[in-house]
């Protein structure tokens, strides 16, 4: 442990935080939701919470003096999806500066070490630092190519978060270490049974929601080959599609002629009205290949009082159990996506089921509780660090 290395009472009752991140609003995705829940959550309960993440290119978000946007944020490809890094050439001297003035009690990490702000951080950080690992993968490139400079950044993590089993088996066979699993969490008030229905799709149709990005993972094409097989038995239904993507054109185009007459495209879509949309459907199809580490769209929808059908996959099996609170299909198989869709379609019972146990099962992943679990976690940290230094100085 270094002199100059900060150590605070790890009883004390309000902490100042920095969360950092390449992905955050205006960005979609999971890990950007889980960060600005858990910073609402912490601001809530008194603590002082920074953010610091890149500035997109089409960034209309509102200021804020936590927000602290460093260089830009760029998409690259990675994990059959795209991910963020942030680019800048004054990043340096600015993180460094930051964290200088700030003297934060805890610098929390979220997502990869990629080597712009999370390893800036890490370098000029001389607190108390925690990394949630997000995602989930059987091989990383840029962890196998780098494993032994990032070694050398890892050991100066002190608490190490993994949302789930999948996310910790992913990241654990490159930097082995005893991770703490910490689930993604939902807002339920936010989503919930008692949100409105969007007027325009109250017509009497069965109306299925997938809601996501077009990347390869997310399996939007298998759900375009099934909707020809359950057009077949049911005419009544409707998909909307809510989200973007770069591939988006691309697998329009494998939609066929009939399949098209059925489907709505919802491009851009305020993320106020996201609620409004579980709601609106009469099922969620989440048909991901692989890749998930969790499954916040699964918690989104079982809070929406929303029945599901999701790819019977890693990540979400740690999530849900079939036929209890999700209906799970083999992923990449259109036929079994259509047959699982149509069982919830032609059975009440079934679907009454899947919308009461999912009501109750995901009251523990509420943001309150998740973000408890994080706090106890930072102190527990500080706590076995001030023993250590306890230790060093005796």
């Amino acid at each position: 442990m270094k002199n100059n290395e900060r150590i605070i009472d790890p009883d004390k009752k309000k902490l100042k935080i920095l969360i950092v991140s390449d992905m955050y609003y205006p960005l979609p995705g999971g890990i950007p939701e889980h960060i600005h829940n858990l910073y609402l959550e912490m601001k809530k309960m008194g603590h002082t919470v920074h953010i610091l993440t890149g500035k997109s290119f089409s960034d209309n978000t509102k200021i804020s003096s936590d927000i602290k946007r460093f260089g830009h944020s760029i998409s690259v490809p990675a994990n059959k999806s795209f991910s963020q890094i942030t680019i800048g050439i004054a990043m340096f001297k600015r993180v460094k500066t930051l964290l200088d003035r700030e003297n934060y009690d805890i610098v929390h990490i979220h997502g990869s070490l990629a080597p712009t702000l999370p390893i800036l951080t890490l370098y000029f950080s001389k607190t108390t630092n925690i990394v949630t690992f997000h995602a989930a993968h059987n091989h990383s490139i840029g962890y196998a190519a780098l494993r032994s400079p990032l070694s050398k950044m890892f050991r100066r993590i002190h608490g190490l978060i993994a949302v789930s089993k999948e996310a910790e088996r992913s990241v654990n066979k490159y930097f082995p270490g005893n991770y703490r699993i910490i689930p993604n969490g939902v807002n339920i008030k936010r989503f919930n049974p008692q949100n409105p229905k969007l007027e325009k799709f109250l017509d009497g149709k069965i109306n299925l929601l997938f809601l996501g990005r077009h990347d390869p993972r997310k399996g939007i094409k298998y759900l375009y080959r099934a909707m020809d097989f359950i057009i077949e038995k049911h005419k009544n239904v409707r998909l909307i599609v809510v989200g973007k993507g770069v591939l988006k054109n691309y697998y329009k185009q494998m939609i066929s002629e009939n399949a098209m007459k059925y489907i709505v495209f919802e491009d851009y879509v305020d993320s106020e009205l996201v609620p409004l949309y579980y709601r609106t459907a009469d099922i969620y199809i989440s048909p991901a290949t692989g890749g998930e580490s969790f499954g916040i769209v699964l918690l989104e929808s079982m809070a929406s009082g929303t029945p599901l059908v999701a790819s019977r996959i890693r990540g979400y099996r740690q999530v849900a159990k079939h036929k209890f609170n999700a209906y799970f299909v083999k992923p990449k198989d259109p036929k079994e996506l259509a047959e699982g869709i149509i069982n919830i379609i032609e059975n009440d019972d079934l679907r009454r089921n899947l919308i009461t146990n999912g009501l109750e099962s995901v009251k523990k992943y509420s943001w309150n509780n998740v973000t408890n679990q994080v706090l106890d976690y930072y102190r527990e940290i500080m706590r076995k660090r001030k023993i250590e230094e306890e230790k060093n100085i005796g």
